[in-house]
């Protein structure tokens, strides 16, 4: 089904690890499958335990992948900090093209997902007779699931139980991770759909905004736009990144910080950003906001039609 491709990477050729022996090999770096059968073993850590991480990008007209290079060095990254095999930045981006290339739907704004577990459990019998600490990867691009919507959204503003320091006094809790693990995530997605409200942002129980269920969150005040520092514990968003350079290209400042809850509905408008998109909030709470459709249009089409000039303005993962 060409509106639909799916792979499964080559170990030894997209991380520094070395592959089982007799194992497969593709210029590529993938080997496809059919996406309606089963891929996953149930052995397999990421299934099992949640071991794993993932990135989605958002593949404009089928074509332009939206902030891959900034999605591959996360990638990178969460790698380092998981003490997997380091991946291999340039095999990864050749991966992602040539499922790209491979794809002939005619969605305006099919996903791309990468998912990276920690590979076959050891413990189990069948993780035995397979090498530990090999990664397992898939890479698939879907053009038959939802596609985003700017419609303005109403939020609900949720505790997430922790403290706003609690990632810097416990590192192991990985909160800044994009965890193959959404429990939590789904789970409050669905809290949102009992409230009545589009999503939830995530406070601290110190009164610090955090993120939403699948968004980072941005505040607009005046010329300045500011969003939580993603050292409180928060996935560091491609897609936020995008939003600061369009606004630092309209000569507007950006800013990192611990904001408040109380700050946040301060704001003159508030944006969700995710999946190369940036999305409008019409109201946190009681706290309602100006929606700027116009400013969402041209955001959305520099940040899909206009990387280049996007990239000059990029903030890097340092990897």
């Amino acid at each position: 089904m060409a509106s639909i491709v799916l792979a499964r990477g080559v170990a030894g050729e997209l991380f520094d690890v070395d592959s089982p022996k007799g194992g497969p090999t593709s210029e590529s770096h993938l080997i496809y499958a059919d996406p309606n059968l089963f891929q996953v073993s149930c052995f397999d850590l990421g299934f099992s335990r949640g071991d794993g991480f993932f990135e989605a990008v958002s593949v404009i007209d089928g074509k332009i992948p939206v902030s891959l290079q900034l999605h591959l060095e996360r990638l990178v990254s969460h790698t380092k900090t998981l003490e997997f095999p380091v991946a291999r930045i340039d095999a990864f981006r050749q991966a992602c093209e040539d499922v790209i290339s491979r794809y002939e739907g005619t969605s305006k704004d099919p996903m791309l997902r990468i998912f990276i577990s920690r590979g076959f459990d050891p413990k189990t019998g069948i993780g035995k007779e397979k090498k530990a600490g090999v990664p397992s990867t898939w890479i698939y691009m879907d053009g038959e699931g939802t596609e985003h919507s700017t419609k303005p959204l109403s939020l609900s503003s949720i505790s997430s139980g922790r403290p706003s320091d609690a990632a810097k006094l416990y590192p192991y809790l990985l909160l800044g991770i994009k965890s193959m693990s959404y429990l939590v995530n789904m789970s409050a997605e669905r809290e949102a759909a009992r409230r009545g409200v589009d999503d939830v942002v995530f406070e601290t129980t110190d009164g610090f905004a955090l993120e939403c269920t699948h968004a980072a969150i941005v505040a607009r005040f005046g010329s300045l736009w500011v969003t939580p520092d993603p050292s409180i514990g928060i996935v560091w968003s491609t897609s936020q990144r995008e939003l600061f350079a369009y606004a630092k290209r309209l000569g507007m400042e950006t800013r990192y910080e611990k904001l408040s809850m109380e700050r946040l509905k301060e704001a003159d408008e508030v944006y969700e950003t995710r999946g190369g998109w940036v999305i409008p909030v019409k109201q946190i709470d009681d706290a309602a906001f100006t929606v700027n459709e116009d400013f969402v249009k041209e955001a959305n089409h520099a940040i899909h039609y206009q990387q280049p000039e996007q990239e000059k303005y990029w903030e890097h993962e340092q990897i």
